[in-house]
This record gives C-alpha cells, structure tokens and sequence, in this order.
C-alpha cells in the first residue's frame, strides 16, 4: 500500500520545531510535560528465563562453570588443579638425566596427540598433564633405565586458542597456557579499548552465544559471570557505531539498519526500512525489544501512531534494539516474541539480542 501518508507526517515532525520556536517567541506557554513524553505505552525489564538466576552464565541449555570449579579447556572435567592438557601443536621440553643423549629434548604434539621420543618412540600425550606425561615416561623407561628421572615442560602453548574479534586492544589469536577464567582471557589481549559497547559484548562457543554478562562483570563485579574458558571461544567486542538496530513486520522492507555513530531515533528508522504499511499496520502497538547484555534486557511497547500525529515526541533506540510493527494489535509479549523470531533468525547475527529472545520464547 502507499506510504505516502507516513512521508507527509514525517514531514510534519520536521517542521514542528522551527514552528515551536517561532511560538516560543511570540510569548506562548508551552506544555513541556506533554511534548517531554515520548510515547511509552509500557516498558518492563526482563531476565533470560533460565531454570535459577543463581545458576548463573548458561551455554547449550547447560549452566557453565565459573571460577575455582573444574573447566572443559585445558584442564580436563573433574579436576580440581588448574593444571594444563596438553593437545597437538604444542611443544614440550624433556630431559632424562644421566642418561647420553638425553636431556633437554624438545617435541611437538602430531595432530593425532603423540610426540617421538628416543627408545620408547611413539607417546600419546594429549589430554595429559606434564606431571602426568612425566610418571608415564618414568615407567616407559624404567624399563630400559635403573630409576631414571624424569621432567617434563611446557615449552610453547598452541593447541588451546581463544579468538579475540573486535574492540580489543591487542585482537587476535591467544593461546592459553592454564586454566583461564574470562578476567584472565580479557587480560590476554591487554582488556577493551575505550570505545568497546559492552553491553554488545559476547561469548561464542561453538557458533552459540552463551548468556555471558560481560558488563555485569566489568562494571559491576559480578564474578558469577566470570566462566572458565574453553579451547576456541570466541570473545567478541563491537563498537557502538557498529551496531544494528533491527526493524520486522508490516514494513516495506524488514532490514538491519546500522545504528550509525550519531544514533538512530524510531520515527528516522521506520523510514530508513520503507515505512510502515499504512493501513495493515498497528502504529498504537510497536514492540521494542531492546537488550542490555546477552541475559537481561526491556520489554517496551509504544505508539507510534500518536508520534506521528505529533502528540507524541520520537523515541530513541539503542544498539540492538528490535523494532517490530505488527499486522494488528497483539494480546500478549507471547505473541510477539512468537511473531518476531522467525524473522529474527533469518537477518541475526551475534550483535543480536537473540540470546535473550530465544530465552524468553522458552
């Protein structure tokens, strides 16, 4: 249908304020309450609907496991120690003393988890500890040598990276070389710049997000978010300016809008997307789903039928916000999640609020 209409009232709102201007200075008495309110119907906070709130950091359905508890990364599950696992593509130091021949041998892990080694040859280490590794060789060579001593070192670290994507400022590539929690991960790569959004930040794990609230650990020092890192997750840090504010449902074209370094307001955004379908949209019942970190965010319905009328001022949208304008008037935040995450899902990435959603579906 034509949006011609949307256009006109677009273009009633910019004329609005030289118009208020010109009255403000002929003497007129404003309503400043009433031009203040910018067209809330209701808003409520939300938490991801997770089985406890103290279960804390949750991954594939599964609460994750946070400092001074055993980790899945380098050190194996169970474990008590922070110790490291050895895996392919790291280098180990070994010596046997006394022995001719012997003593500062180096070796790297195959890609199967095996070193070479002089008389015992072929020795799966990987998944193994160096102290473990070295009571394994000290019974390989028992049997060649009286008592031999044994060490072993961890020379170079490669088999247990973490991908640093973003604003960090030293991104890349990071090996670690122990168990290490999130706060020691983030120190990896020398912490966030400046202009990092933290409330964009996430943790992926095996293309999932995991419900990880980087900013109530960094800004609040809420250490139950402090996890235990696991061998290729994904830290990832998006600038404010890099983020997208999503616009569904009855508009002309459903689109990720780049939130741009000067903002976005709902009004501008609706008519970067097509605008609204005039006549097969309900204006008076626009949800926003905004997000606040991967676990907590708001619920907020507005009207922007009254905005456009101008009885109403425009709202402003956050990163990651999701604009969606349904067909009719919707009952309950059941039906529009319901609604909004098929077409969510289809234009989503990991800037999305789409941990938060998919929890609050369930």
């Amino acid at each position: 249908m034509s949006r011609y209409p949307f256009a006109m009232a677009m273009a009633r709102r910019l004329v609005a304020p030289f118009a208020l201007a010109l009255l403000a200075g002929c003497g007129t008495t404003l309503d400043r309450e009433h031009l203040n309110y910018d067209g809330v119907v209701s808003r409520m906070a939300v938490e991801g609907n997770t089985p406890s709130t103290s279960d804390g950091p949750r991954c594939f359905g599964k609460s994750m496991e946070t400092g001074g508890k055993a980790s899945a990364g380098p050190r194996a599950k169970g474990t008590a120690a922070r110790s490291y696992r050895v895996g392919p593509g790291d280098e180990l130091r070994f010596n046997i003393f006394g022995e001719e021949g012997m003593r500062d041998l180096t070796a790297r892990v195959d890609a199967e988890g095996f070193v070479q080694l002089p008389i015992v040859e072929a020795v799966r280490v990987s998944g193994r500890t160096t102290r473990e590794i070295q009571a394994d060789l000290k019974a390989l060579y028992a049997v060649q040598f009286q008592e031999p001593w044994v060490t072993v070192e961890l020379a170079h670290a490669e088999s247990h990276p973490i991908y640093f994507l973003g604003e960090f400022r030293e991104p890349g590539v990071k090996h670690m070389e122990f168990a290490t929690e999130l706060i020691e991960a983030l120190a990896l790569a020398e912490g966030l710049e400046e202009d990092a959004y933290l409330p964009g930040a996430r943790l992926i794990r095996r293309d999932h997000v995991c419900t990880v609230d980087l900013a109530a650990l960094l800004r609040n020092g809420d250490f139950s978010q402090n996890v235990w890192m696991q061998s290729g997750d994904i830290l990832f840090a998006p600038r404010k300016e890099d983020m997208r504010v999503y616009v569904l449902g009855a508009v002309g074209t459903p689109q990720a809008v780049p939130f741009g370094e000067d903002g976005r307001r709902l009004l501008e955004t609706l008519s970067m997307a097509g605008g609204p379908d005039e006549g097969a949209s309900a204006l008076g019942d626009v949800r926003i789903v905004r997000s606040h970190s991967a676990t907590r965010g708001e619920l907020i319905v507005v009207d922007v039928a009254a905005m456009l009328k101008g009885d109403k001022l425009d709202f402003p949208l956050q990163p990651g916000d999701v604009v969606y304008v349904p067909k009719n008037a919707l009952g309950s935040w059941n039906q529009a999640i319901d609604q909004i995450l098929p077409s969510l899902q289809l234009i989503s990435g990991i800037l999305t609020p789409f941990a938060l959603i998919d929890s609050l579906q369930k």
